[in-house]
């Protein structure tokens, strides 16, 4: 078996070689000029340089002695460092450039508007009430103790399920103002719709403001009302009060009474002034007189309905009489109504009684009316019923009748 060559002995071998001939050259090289001092930082500069590529050469020389023999029978070749006993080939360093990199100049975009994503609507209750208006006796109306009054309310049906005559109107707090406390409902109301409801009340004897409040109860026993929580009342807010003076007011109580015309067994109120073939019913806080000129105290429009015969009644509620009460109006044709012919009457009667006339009163359109006075006294202590009535009077022209500032005066 061959031996294999003694590779540390060969390295030594050309290492030697090499520094002998560079002895030789430099023996030759004739001596140059004096070289200047070599300044202390710069030599040590030189120093350190020597230093690394000392120490990179010693790190080539370590790799090239590591693993790899050179084939048995194959002379080495001193100039090919590949064929170096005990290296392989040096591998191959990739130099990498290091490219500096502009920043890109950054472009503008358009402003970004982010799309607004609606908030999810809050689910409609099955039951829910909305106020929509005091139809008569509004918040804080003064009203004379022992009066009768009807407080009318108009609700919408905001909820999700119908309404029917099954469902009861109820006390829930406050005075029930002489009121029932459970009512039937007046009938069939389908979501988004309105109803009109009213209640009878009477005003406390005991001077002082009052709260009535009231809610719906569903024929499956739910009781609701207003608000988002269907948990609030609809309410009656007023003032009872007593003295002399003015202690009724028929134009300011106009949606108290019960209208009809001659056409129609029921009259809406307030009437529209557009539609007068039926009759209708208004009350003004500053009508024109029918001189022109603007009163500045409340009046009640009537027209009767458009038939030589036609008329219009309101039959008012309940009002107790004390002695020394006196009803006073000042009847006649309303301002711009030229070919006006009217003939007013006042009626009374005690409750469950027959009417009885107080008066009646001619009119025409002249410029002038007529200033009625009715002493009250005879019914003092009794609960009466007015009734006010318009007809036409032989002609049907612009028969629209004011009764300017209708009320009851207390004088004792």
């Amino acid at each position: 078996m061959n031996e294999k060559p003694n590779t540390k002995k060969n390295v030594l071998v050309l290492v030697g070689i090499f520094l002998v001939t560079a002895l030789v050259i430099s023996a030759c090289v004739m001596p140059g000029p004096v070289q200047p001092t070599v300044d202390p930082i710069e030599q040590a500069m030189q120093t350190l340089q020597a230093q690394a590529t000392q120490d990179f050469y010693s790190t080539v020389v370590s790799q090239l002695t590591a693993t790899s023999e050179v084939p048995p029978g194959t002379t080495p070749d001193p100039t090919n460092i590949n064929q170096i006993p005990g290296n392989t080939q040096v591998p191959t360093v990739a130099i990498t450039q290091i490219v500096s990199t502009p920043v890109p100049t950054q472009i503008p975009t358009a402003a970004f508007t982010p799309t607004q994503i609606p908030p999810t609507p809050t689910p409609r209750p099955c039951y829910q009430v909305s106020f929509v208006s005091d139809v008569t006796i509004p918040d804080g109306s003064k009203i004379v103790a022992g009066t009768s009054f009807t407080k009318t309310w108009r609700l919408k049906n905001s909820g999700t399920c119908k309404w029917d005559t099954g469902f009861d109107i109820v006390f829930v707090s406050g005075h029930q103002l002489g009121a029932n406390a459970v009512y039937d409902f007046p009938k069939d109301v389908a979501p988004g719709e309105t109803v009109d409801i009213s209640i009878n009340m009477v005003a406390p004897l005991a001077m002082g403001k009052y709260e009535s409040n009231w809610m719906l109860f569903s024929n499956n026993g739910i009781r609701f009302g207003t608000g988002s929580d269907s948990k609030g009342p609809f309410w009656a807010r007023i003032e009872s009060v007593d003295g002399k003076g003015i202690v009724y007011n028929f134009a300011d109580r106009a949606c108290d009474a019960k209208w009809s015309s001659g056409s129609r067994g029921s009259l809406p109120c307030p009437g529209d002034e557009k539609q007068p073939g039926d009759g209708y019913v208004v009350a003004k806080n500053k009508p024109v007189r029918e001189d022109g000129g603007v009163e500045n105290e409340a009046g009640l429009i009537t027209r009767p309905n458009n038939a030589n015969d036609g008329y219009i009644q309101g039959i008012y509620p309940a009002f107790r009489i004390k002695d020394g009460d006196k009803f006073h109006a000042a009847v006649q044709c309303a301002g711009n109504t030229p070919g006006c012919k009217l003939k007013f009457e006042l009626y009374i009667r005690e409750v469950g009684g027959s009417f009885v006339e107080l008066g009646e009163w001619r009119e025409v359109y002249d410029q002038m009316w007529t200033y009625v006075e009715v002493d009250l006294s005879a019914y003092a202590g009794k609960d009466v019923e007015f009734s006010l009535v318009a007809w036409n009077d032989g002609s049907t022209t612009n028969n629209i009748g004011l009764w300017l500032y209708p009320v009851i005066d207390r004088t004792k």
